[in-house]
């Protein structure tokens, strides 16, 4: 390569590192506004239902009722749902001792027509003010269960569903 092509080339690379930088793009801000509501959490503190003594084989129903505490709810529909214990089946409770089953129900009402389950069969609680209180639990043994003596029991599991 001459003198001459060499300067022009240095000169071409002179040029090139001498051109302008491109302008850069144009920008803007804003913000984004985040928010949230936080809302009492309920609280379950469970529950007992004491059937006390059973005879095997009595002629007469055992009726007993017990509650569920629950604490820190909101207003709206609380929804209370119990499931079907050991057995998984809310139409067929059985408490077991051993091997041994001696069946239950748990109801809605006083009257004990309506069973206490899950779905459509859930206790629905309309809290127009913010907090806790309880809900009635009614329970039966039929009569005329023969069973093994011993300490029968369950564990129902209860869900609450609030807004």
């Amino acid at each position: 390569m001459t003198r001459a092509a060499c300067w022009a080339a240095g000169l071409l690379g002179t040029v090139v590192v001498l051109l302008p930088k491109p302008a850069p793009a144009p920008t803007t801000t804003g913000t984004l506004a985040v928010s949230a509501v936080v809302q009492t959490s309920c609280s379950l503190t469970g529950g007992t239902l004491n059937f006390g003594t059973y005879t095997s084989g009595q002629t007469s129903n055992l009726d007993v009722d017990g509650q569920i505490t629950f604490a820190n709810c909101p207003t709206g529909n609380l929804v209370f749902e119990l499931d079907g214990g050991g057995t998984g089946n809310t139409t067929a409770r059985k408490m077991t001792s051993g091997s041994n089953q001696l069946a239950y129900q748990l109801y809605r009402n006083t009257t004990r027509s309506a069973i206490f389950a899950t779905g459509s069969n859930a206790y629905t609680e309309i809290r127009l003010v913010a907090g806790g209180g309880t809900i009635p639990v009614h329970g039966r043994i039929n009569a005329n269960q023969t069973v093994p003596a011993g300490n029968y029991a369950d564990t129902v599991n209860v869900t609450l569903t609030f807004p």
